[in-house]
């Protein structure tokens, strides 16, 4: 009795080691909750997250931001998660969704807000992280129709990664730009 357990606790204690060596953090900003009114109304919520890469962290002090759908005005485009240096004094507010009691759906998306809640620019990402590409595939099995990538401005050295859509520049402070997406 005493080998079986022993057998059994092994292939066991083998899985705890590969959860455990998986389950790494990384450095996040400070958080705080979206204000009520960065809330818009969109036609449907976005479409499950892009499976991504992230790249090394490039120096000390600098935080992780995921990856997330932005709303551009039809559609909705993926931002890739980025190593960025905080703003001083700032919080990030990461994107969300919430349904109101008449069924509307509300996206707010990430932003850097200062103590007193007020928006600041997005810093430039140090280091963006590497999406997949291609179709993704909704809960019922069809294909969701996306817009564009958004590509990010980064820091002398960096370059930023396609996954082979069509990309718009973000401009400072506005995680959705003002690109149309076709």
């Amino acid at each position: 009795m005493r080998f079986v357990i022993r057998t059994a606790a092994v292939p066991l204690a083998a899985a705890l080691a590969v959860v455990a060596a998986c389950a790494g953090s990384l450095p996040r900003p400070a958080y705080v909750a979206q204000t009520t009114d960065a809330l818009a109304p969109v036609p449907y919520p976005p479409p499950p997250a892009r499976v991504e890469t992230v790249p090394a962290e490039p120096r000390p002090g600098a935080v992780w931001i995921d990856g997330e759908w932005v709303w551009q005005g039809r559609l909705f485009a993926w931002r890739r998660g980025r190593w960025v240096m905080p703003p001083e004094g700032a919080r990030f507010a990461p994107w969300t969704t919430v349904r109101g009691e008449d069924g509307t759906v509300y996206f707010a998306g990430g932003t850097w807000r200062d103590a007193r809640n007020q928006l600041v620019p997005d810093p430039p990402a140090l280091a963006v992280a590497k999406s997949t590409g291609g179709a993704i595939i909704d809960l019922e099995g069809h294909e969701e129709v996306t817009g564009h990538t958004v590509r990010e401005s980064q820091g002398a050295g960096s370059a930023a990664e396609t996954d082979g859509g069509t990309e718009t520049q973000a401009a400072p402070g506005d995680d959705a730009g003002d690109a149309m997406a076709d």
